[in-house]
This record gives structure tokens, C-alpha cells and sequence, in this order.
């Protein structure tokens, strides 16, 4: 189980990128499009350049925390790393490090508020933090650590999850109270009189809280969750049976692509509501003929040519992927190249006049930012193999233009592909269901 927290960094850049390295806690260290001596200012560079949007922030500071004795430093860096890959995508210059300090092993990430790729600012929301502890959950399972499962109620701390594991969870126990009464009223005070009947003292005020017996404190009741507010109850009886009439008018669109048939036998639900059953019946017929359309419109002819289709449609999928991935690698490659190129030519004078200098010490100390920048920006060119003094930038920025360019193309031949590979699974899954339908309508007629 790995737990997430993230937090902008405006003032202290420098002391948070120090505290993170500190070799007293950290064991190993990774860095991308940065080096960890000069992180600090490389971000302010890249800041520099983001004219088109404001705000305070300079960075991120994010910690993931593992389990203790579930995790070896080794894999929490390595897992670290993946999660960055995946939520940065490259574009973010980060300080990755991995402590030993604590009874829990834990990873420290600083990344640049701002890409040095598109100069975008990172998008510090909700969503994005969803999307961060997501990835980093899935990441956990790939590597066999435990995770906490997904749940509607947003922000649920391990305790409460595991709580409702054991089945006792208070709050868990009023959302079913508070569900049952709303489900079985008409009205709100209707709703206040059931919940009287289920044990529950009510208190109101600015918000409405609930007290079981054996509970000493009120518990508020957006405390529970946005469903759960005074307001939003009285509105969810009020539009209960409108929004019941709602699904039940909904008219689908004649022209919905193909999707899968239901399987009927043994289907308690078509066993013990012969609408349903009707229902489903027609959704196969309506589902059958789109599949014989779609076997017409692909020149399929039989099983053994579905199959094929479908695993050389599999694997041109997989190739596409690859190429995709490799293409974006080399674009993220070749923007890291410029910027460095970029710092080594702006600094480049100020380096050249230290070397010439009579008094390097006293000349270091007022152009101590530039030197370095410039001594990062040699050694990151020389690990690519780039001669700066003799490599066009331009040329570098029409090749990532031409780049972005395939991409673009291979993206929407990807995009192709996969719908093209969704109709082949829905036509094979088709197939044999109707396959099994007929085999089992005539065991039914030989019974008989």
C-alpha cells in the first residue's frame, strides 16, 4: 500500500531540493532533464520562459509512502520512477529520491511547476491528484504490494476502509440508514420520522447530524459525503420518482454501435422479469443483424478469418504502440537537448570570461549561477553526444516538428485500429454466444 501527498513549493525551492537530498536519508537519487547540484536553478529557467500563465508555485513537492517490511529501496525507486513516467510524460524536469529514515520506506519527488517541453504549468487539482494516486495504486498491484481498493467516497482514510472491511464502520452504517429512509419516503419529514424508527437522534442547525444510540458525538452529515447534506436529501426525495420516469422514457438511438448480446440462459434477472426477458431478446436480434452487417462490411467470411484478423489487427496494435512510444521518447530527447543547448549558449560568455579571469575565485562568486548552469549544460550535451559550439538549434527544432508530425499520423492509425479491433472482439463474443444459444435450444428441443 503506497499513500500519496502533494504540495506546492513557492519560496523555499532550494531548501526542499537540499532537504530531499540529504545522504543521511536518502539512498538512491534520480533525476530527469536536470541535475540534482543545479535543480534549483535549472527550474528557474525554464520558469523564466513561461510567460503565458501566473501564480506562485516553482515546483511540487510530492511523498509516496510504502508499507513498512512489504518494500526493498530498490523497488520503491524503481516504482517512483514508473510513476513519474507515466503522470509526467516526460515534459517535467524532478528530483527523485528514496529515504530509509523512517520505519517506512518513502520516495520524495520535486518537479518543476512548469514544462520544459511546452512551457505549460503543471495542473495542481483534484483530478490530477485522482489521477496520480490511481496510477500509483496500479504500479503497487503490477508489483504485488497491497493496495486500497477504489471507493465512491472520495479522501477515505485506511482506518475507515479498513473498518468497513471488518463491517464496523459507523459511517458506513448511517449512509445505508440514511439511503434506506430516502428510498422508502415521500417526503422530508417523512425521511426525519424513519430515521427516528432506525434508532438515530437528529440535531439542526447550519447542517442536520445524525447520533446513533450507542454513538457519544453527532455526526454532521456532509461529513458523509455531498449526498448526504440536508439540502441534498430533500432533493434526492424530491426527484426520486423523476428521475425513475427519467430512465424509464429513455429512448437509445437507432443508430448505437454494436455491442455485446446478453447471454439468456440461466439469466436469473430474465427468469424472474419477463420484461427484461423480452427486452434482451429483441437487443440479440438487434445485435445479431449488426453483426452479420459488420462481418459483410470486414469480408469475413468464417471463424478461422475472424481470428486471423484479429491477431494481426492485435499485433499491428502492438507495433503502433511501440513506435508511438519511441517516437515520444525521442521528442522528450531531443527538447531535453535543446534546453541544455539553450543554457549552454546563454552562459557560454560568462563561462568563457571565468576561465580568462585573473581572479577566478572572486569572478565565481558574482557569476556563480551561470557557471554552473553552464558546467551542467556541457556535461548533460556530452552524455548525448552533441558538439554545442557546432549544432544548430534550429535544425534540432524542425526535427521535433517533424517528429510531432508522425506521431499525429500514427496516433489516428492507432485510433483506427482500435476501433477497428473493438468491432472484431464484439463480433467474435456475438458469434459464440449465439453459437451457445442454438446448442442449447436443441438439447431443449431433444428433451422434449
Amino acid at each position: 500500500m503506497a499513500v500519496t501527498k502533494i504540495w506546492s513549493i513557492r519560496k523555499t525551492l532550494y531548501l526542499a531540493i537540499q532537504y530531499i537530498l540529504n545522504p543521511n536519508k536518502a539512498v538512491y537519487v534520480s533525476t530527469h532533464a536536470c541535475a540534482p547540484e543545479t535543480a534549483d536553478l535549472e527550474f528557474a529557467l525554464t520558469l523564466g520562459q513561461n510567460s503565458r500563465s501566473g501564480g506562485t508555485n516553482k515546483a511540487f513537492h510530492m511523498i509516496q509512502s510504502f508499507k513498512p517490511e512489504e518494500i526493498t529501496p530498490e523497488q520503491a525507486h524503481e516504482i517512483g520512477k514508473q510513476l513519474l513516467e507515466q503522470h509526467l510524460n516526460g515534459k517535467y524536469e524532478y528530483v527523485l529520491t528514496t529515504h530509509v529514515d523512517t520505519s517506512h520506506i518513502h520516495n520524495h519527488v520535486i518537479f518543476n511547476a512548469s514544462s520544459y517541453v511546452d512551457h505549460k504549468k503543471y495542473n495542481d487539482c483534484k483530478k490530477t491528484y485522482y489521477q496520480l494516486r490511481d496510477a500509483s495504486d496500479a504500479l503497487c498491484a503490477e508489483h504485488g504490494l497491497s493496495v486500497i481498493p477504489p471507493n465512491e467516497n472520495k479522501g477515505i482514510s485506511h482506518y475507515e476502509w479498513q473498518m468497513r472491511q471488518e463491517g464496523t464502520s459507523w459511517k458506513q452504517e448511517l449512509q445505508k440508514a440514511i439511503d434506506n429512509a430516502v428510498a422508502t419516503t415521500n417526503s422530508y419529514s417523512d425521511f426525519l420520522t424513519k430515521m427516528k424508527l432506525l434508532g438515530y437522534e437528529m440535531k439542526h442547525g447550519k447542517h442536520i447530524a445524525f447520533r446513533a444510540k450507542n454513538q457519544e458525538r453527532f455526526t454532521r452529515g456532509k461529513r458523509l459525503g455531498g449526498d448526504y447534506t440536508e439540502e441534498k436529501i430533500k432533493l434526492r426525495i424530491q426527484q426520486k420518482d423523476t428521475i425513475l420516469n427519467k430512465k424509464t422514457k429513455k429512448i437509445s438511438p437507432t443508430d448505437k454501435p454494436l455491442s455485446i448480446m446478453i447471454e439468456l440462459e440461466n439469466n436469473k434477472k430474465a427468469i424472474e422479469n419477463k420484461g427484461y426477458e423480452h427486452w434482451a431478446k429483441l437487443h440479440n436480434l438487434k445485435q445479431a443483424a449488426k453483426t452479420v452487417n459488420l462481418l459483410k462490411e470486414y469480408n469475413i467470411d468464417s471463424l478461422d478469418e475472424l481470428e486471423s484478423h484479429i491477431t494481426h489487427t492485435h499485433e499491428q496494435l502492438q507495433s503502433l504502440t511501440k513506435e508511438i512510444k519511441d517516437i515520444e521518447q525521442n521528442i522528450n530527447q531531443q527538447h531535453e537537448i535543446i534546453k541544455h543547448l539553450s543554457t549552454y549558449k546563454k552562459t557560454k560568455d560568462v563561462y568563457s570570461a571565468y576561465h580568462a579571469s585573473k581572479n577566478k575565485e572572486a569572478y565565481f562568486n558574482r557569476h556563480t549561477s551561470s557557471i554552473l548552469l553552464h558546467q551542467t549544460a556541457s556535461k548533460a550535451l556530452q552524455k548525448f553526444q552533441i558538439t554545442p559550439d557546432t549544432t544548430p538549434q534550429n535544425k534540432l527544432v524542425e526535427n521535433v516538428s517533424m517528429l510531432k508530425s508522425k506521431q499525429q499520423n500514427l496516433s489516428q492509425e492507432h485510433r483506427l485500429l482500435k476501433k477497428k479491433m473493438k468491432d472484431y472482439q464484439l463480433i467474435n463474443a456475438n458469434i459464440h454466444q449465439t453459437l451457445k444459444s442454438n446448442v442449447a435450444n436443441e438439447k431443449d428441443d431433444h428433451n422434449r
